[in-house]
C-alpha cells in the first residue's frame, strides 16, 4: 500500500544525528561532483595514449616495410623519423585538442552554473529549485518517504537594508545563506527564492517529526547575533513548513505556495515556525477561488462603491463621504474589503481596482454637485494603494479623473495608511504633485504605524489626520488611549493640520472627542456605508431652510450618476492593465 512507510531508517532522533547521517550518504553533492569531472574528463584525449598509439604504429610500419621491401638503413631510419613526428604531432594536436575542450567545457559549466545559482549568495534560484524540487518529489512518492518544504522570511531586514545600506544587507543575506547550508544535510536544497525569502527542500525523510528538528536547527543557528560592519545584530526569521507524505496528492509547487501560507502564520503569531494544515489548506483554496474570480468581477463590472458619511458634530452637517469598495459577488453575495483586497495588492490588481473606486468616486460627487448646490461643499474621500502610490503615473491620473468627471480639486481628499508612506518615503513627491493640484491629502489609521514627529514634519502636504477607530474603542475606560488622542489633537492645531475620528459608535465616544476638540467623526453611530441610490440629495445635502432641489423625476441618483459620469465630451478612457 503506497501510504505505508519503509522501515529501514527512523529519523526521529537529534538534528545532529540526523546530520551525521547524511555525510555517509553517496547522494552528496561532492559524490555528484566528482562525477561530473569524470565525465568532463571523458571528453578529452589523453596526450600519452595518443603518442603511445603513434609509436606503435611507427614500429610496426617499419617491421612491415622492413620484411616486405628489405629496406636498407636509410629507409628504416627515414621511415622511423617519419613515425615519430607523426606521433608528436598527433600528441601535440591532441594536447592542443583538450586545452580547447576543457576551455569550452569550463565556459559551458559556468553558464550553467549562473543560470541555476543566484549570483549573490551562490544558492540555488528560484528556477533551479523548483527542477530540484520536482526531482526530489518524484523520488518520495517512489520510495514512500517524507518531503519538507521550508520556506523562510528574516524579520526585520527591511530595517537592517535601509538604516546600514545595501552593501550591509547583501553581506546579510550571504551570511543567512551560509547559515542555512550549515543547518540542512548536503543532500537537501537551499535556495534563495528572491529578497530575502529562502526556501529549503529536505528530502529523503522517514518521519514528519524530522522536517521540524530542520526547522528548530535553523532557528537555533539563527539565534547567535552576527557581526555586521562592526556592529552585533541579531537576524531572525519566520519559517512556514509544508510536509508532503508519500499519498500525497498536491504538486510540488503547491508545496511552496504552502510553505509560504504557513510562514505567514509564523511571523504574525511570532512563533518562530508554522505547519501548514487543514484550516490553512481551505483558506489556500478560498484565497485562490477569490484570486480567479477577482479577474472576471473587473471585467464584468461587479464591484460596486458604498459611501460611508462624515459629520461636523459641532455645524451638525455633513462633511463628507469615504468611497468604501464592496464586491457583488455572483455567489457569494455582497462582499467586504477585506474579503479580497490582500488579494488583489498581492496579486498586482490593486491598482486597476483603486482607479476604478476614483473614477465612481469623483463621478458620484459630480454629479450630487449637479443636484444640489449644498453638495460642492461636502468632501470626497477615497482610499490609496501601496500599488498606486508607486506608481509615477499616479498623479497623471489624478488630474485626468478630476478633468474627467469634473469635480473640483478641493472637493477630493486622498486617504493613505501611515505605514505605506512610512515604508515608501520615496513617494512624497507623488504626494506633493498631486497636492498642488489642490487635492486634499489624509494619514488614515494615525497613531497605528511607525511614524514619528520627524516623519509628520516631511508631510507638508497633508492636511488631514484620522485618528484609529483602536484609539476610540476604549477610550472612555483607558486614560493612555485618551491622552493620546489629546496629544494628536494638540500637534495636530501647532501643523494646522484637521483631526478626524473614525469609528465612533456611540454617544459617550462622541461627547469625550468634542471635549478633547474634534469635531469632525464617522462611525456606525452616525450612519453605515451606504450605496449611492440611498443618498438623497433634497435631504442629505442642502442647508437647512433652503428650498427643495428639482431632481430629475423617474431616475434613481445612481441612474444619474451612470448618465452624467459618461457624457459625450468625457469619453471614459480604455481601463489600464
Amino acid at each position: 500500500m503506497r501510504g505505508t512507510f519503509k522501515t529501514r531508517r527512523i529519523l526521529s532522533q537529534p538534528i545532529d544525528r540526523y546530520l551525521e547521517n547524511d555525510r555517509r550518504s553517496p547522494k552528496s553533492r561532492a559524490d555528484q561532483a566528482v562525477k561530473r569531472d569524470v565525465q568532463d574528463n571523458r571528453l578529452a584525449a589523453s596526450p600519452g595514449i595518443v603518442l603511445g598509439a603513434g609509436l606503435a604504429t611507427t614500429m610496426v610500419f617499419i617491421v612491415v616495410v622492413f620484411v616486405t621491401l628489405g629496406l636498407d638503413g636509410s629507409g628504416l631510419i627515414i621511415g622511423a623519423s617519419a613515425g615519430v613526428f607523426g606521433a608528436l604531432g598527433g600528441a601535440l594536436g591532441s594536447l592542443w585538442h583538450n586545452w580547447t575542450v576543457r576551455g569550452a567545457s569550463a565556459d559551458i559549466a559556468r553558464a550553467e552554473h549562473d543560470a541555476r545559482h543566484d549570483p549573490l549568495t551562490g544558492l540555488y534560484n528560484r528556477k533551479a529549485l523548483f527542477t530540484e524540487l520536482d526531482i526530489a518529489y518524484q523520488a518520495s512518492q517512489k520510495d514512500d518517504t517524507v518531503l519538507g518544504v521550508l520556506f523562510l522570511d528574516l524579520d526585520r531586514f527591511k530595517v537592517i537594508n535601509d538604516s546600514m545600506g545595501h552593501e550591509a544587507g547583501d553581506e546579510l543575506l550571504r551570511i543567512v545563506a551560509s547559515r542555512l547550508q550549515s543547518s540542512v544535510r548536503g543532500s537537501d536544497v537551499v535556495a534563495r527564492f528572491g529578497g530575502d525569502e529562502f526556501v529549503v527542500v529536505c528530502r529523503d525523510l522517514m518521519t514528519e517529526q524530522s522536517v521540524i528538528a530542520v526547522a528548530d536547527q535553523i532557528l537555533r543557528n539563527f539565534s547567535e547575533p552576527v557581526s555586521l560592519y562592526g556592529g552585533a545584530q541579531v537576524i531572525s526569521t519566520s519559517i512556514g513548513v509544508a510536509i508532503a507524505r508519500p499519498d500525497d496528492l498536491r504538486r510540488p509547487e503547491d508545496l511552496v505556495r504552502d510553505a509560504d501560507a504557513a510562514m505567514y502564520k509564523a511571523k504574525k503569531a511570532r512563533s518562530g515556525y508554522a505547519v501548514f494544515d487543514e484550516e490553512q489548506r481551505l483558506k489556500v483554496i478560498d484565497r485562490l477561488d477569490i484570486e480567479r474570480d477577482l479577474v472576471r468581477a473587473l471585467e464584468e463590472d461587479q464591484f460596486i462603491v458604498y459611501y460611508q458619511p462624515l459629520v461636523n458634530v459641532d455645524q451638525k452637517r455633513l462633511y463628507g463621504f469615504e468611497a468604501l469598495i464592496r464586491w457583488n459577488h455572483p455567489t457569494r453575495g455582497i462582499l467586504g474589503p477585506g474579503v479580497f483586497l490582500g488579494v488583489a495588492e498581492e496579486t498586482g490588481m490593486m491598482g486597476r481596482i483603486g482607479e476604478l473606486v476614483l473614477r465612481e468616486a469623483c463621478a458620484q460627487a459630480a454629479v450630487w454637485n449637479h443636484l444640489s448646490p449644498d453638495a460642492s461643499q461636502v468632501k470626497m474621500s477615497v482610499n490609496i494603494a501601496e500599488q498606486q502610490l508607486l506608481d509615477a503615473n499616479f498623479p497623471s491620473l489624478v488630474a485626468e479623473v478630476l478633468d474627467w468627471s469634473g469635480l473640483p480639486p478641493e472637493q477630493l481628499v486622498l486617504e493613505i495608511i501611515e505605514d505605506v508612506i512610512v515604508d515608501h518615503l520615496e513617494g512624497l513627491s507623488s504626494l506633493r504633485t498631486i497636492g498642488a493640484l489642490g487635492v486634499g491629502l489624509a494619514i488614515d489609521d494615525f497613531g497605528t504605524g511607525q511614524s514619528s514627529l520627524g516623519y509628520v514634519k516631511q508631510l507638508d502636504m497633508v492636511s488631514i489626520l484620522k485618528i484609529d477607530k483602536t484609539f476610540i474603542g476604549e477610550m472612555s475606560a483607558d486614560k493612555p488611549n485618551k491622552a493620546i488622542i489629546d496629544a494628536v489633537v494638540t500637534m495636530a492645531k501647532a501643523l494646522d493640520l484637521r483631526v478626524v475620528a473614525e469609528g465612533v459608535e456611540n454617544e459617550d465616544q462622541m461627547h469625550s472627542l468634542r471635549a478633547s476638540g474634534i469635531s469632525i467623526m464617522q462611525g456606525y453611530l452616525f450612519n453605515q456605508p451606504v450605496s449611492a441610490a440611498s443618498v438623497d440629495p433634497q435631504s442629505w445635502f442642502q442647508s437647512r431652510g433652503a428650498p427643495p432641489v428639482d431632481t430629475r423625476p423617474g431616475l434613481t441618483p445612481l441612474e444619474v450618476s451612470r448618465a452624467f459620469a459618461q457624457p459625450t465630451a468625457h469619453k471614459r478612457p480604455a481601463r489600464r492593465v
